[in-house]
């Protein structure tokens, strides 16, 4: 992880929310380089620090992070699961939709 990534994983942590913001955005500017910082984060124990991972993973777009964000779908958190459900859904979207004939 970039020293850059690892200070903008902090801001997602402990920032207000328009830092918070800005943070997601500048890790999304990263595309994939986020993707593991990213990754361990909806792992960490602190429930906003994985909601805002999942969302972050959403504006990325990379079907990279679909299995990580499926589990995520689980979390006991509902901030967390409904942040992951929005990114699997914009993944799909960026996918061109998951291929069934109703999407």
């Amino acid at each position: 992880m970039t020293a850059g990534a690892g200070a903008l994983i902090r801001t997602l942590r402990d920032g207000e929310t328009a830092d918070r913001m800005t943070a997601a955005a500048e890790l999304a500017t990263l595309g994939r380089d986020a993707l593991p910082p990213l990754l361990s984060a909806l792992d960490d124990p602190e429930p906003r620090l994985r909601m805002w991972a999942a969302y972050t993973l959403g504006m990325i777009g990379d079907a990279e992070a679909a299995p990580a964000l499926m589990e995520a779908l689980e979390d006991t958190d509902p901030g967390v699961a409904r942040w992951a459900a929005a990114a699997l859904r914009r993944i799909r979207d960026a996918a061109g939709g998951c291929g069934c004939r109703f999407c």
